[in-house]
């Protein structure tokens, strides 16, 4: 990872360099499973498509100005990011495990923002609460850091959740690689390059296209004219 932050430094220093926006996004991927060896998968998910070693997928966009810098564990929300507005919830982040797909649109605010976790200036994980429906039940996806954790609401709605709290045990236990230089597909995005309307002329097409109606204008003019001249004869 220590490799890809000093790319990102460099690749950041020169989009500013060149007067591109202060803000500089890109898109990650990353991986993960649920855990090897004693991981809980239990029921109702044990037989229904979930199991040990069952992969994990997702994607994710990143500020690479808002890197934090010194040690411990820090987050940055994606709320922070000035261009959000302009990112679709699913490109900004989104992770599948089997039949558990979620993103950014699905993030509980009111049990905390979604953010991206950093350890001493490397990439570290996520926070991250989502609800899910499964089996006629609902269930919440938690991520914290690299740990994921899935449990059953009880069902009583309350201020932050209105399926209620989670209760007993995890239900599913996973881990995301997302530090240590596992990031894959690191990619440059604009996010308003994808909000820019191609059809918006330039200036010169606009000038020609005004020049272009006012010789309309003239020749429909000219016919009428003429028109009443041969009647008037």
């Amino acid at each position: 990872m220590k490799i890809h932050i000093a790319a990102l430094a460099v690749a950041t220093a020169l989009f500013t360099a060149t007067g591109a926006s202060a803000d500089v996004y890109f898109t990650a991927d990353f991986s993960g499973q649920i855990n090897p060896g004693g991981a809980n998968v239990m029921a109702p998910f044990s037989g229904n498509g979930f199991a040990s070693s069952d992969p994990i997928t997702g994607g994710f966009v990143f500020d690479s100005t808002k890197l934090p810098a010194g040690t411990g564990l820090a987050t940055v929300n994606f709320s922070s990011f000035p261009d959000i507005g302009a990112i679709s919830a699913a490109t900004a982040f989104n992770f599948t495990l089997d039949g558990i797909s979620l993103n950014l649109g699905d993030n509980l605010i009111s049990e905390g923002p979604i953010a991206i976790q950093y350890k001493n200036g490397q990439f570290n994980g996520f926070s991250f609460v989502g609800d899910f429906a499964f089996n006629g039940s609902e269930y919440q996806l938690r991520i914290g850091g690299q740990s994921v954790s899935v449990k059953l609401l009880d069902g009583v709605p309350n201020v932050f959740d209105t399926f209620g709290f989670p209760t007993g045990n995890s239900l599913i236990n996973a881990k995301i690689n997302i530090g240590d230089a596992n990031l894959t597909n690191i990619t440059p995005f604009d996010p308003n390059a994808v909000a820019a309307n191609p059809a918006v002329p330039e200036p010169s097409t606009w000038a020609m296209m005004i020049l272009g109606f006012v010789g309309i204008g003239f020749m429909a003019y000219r016919r009428k004219q003429n028109g009443s001249a041969l009647t008037a004869a």
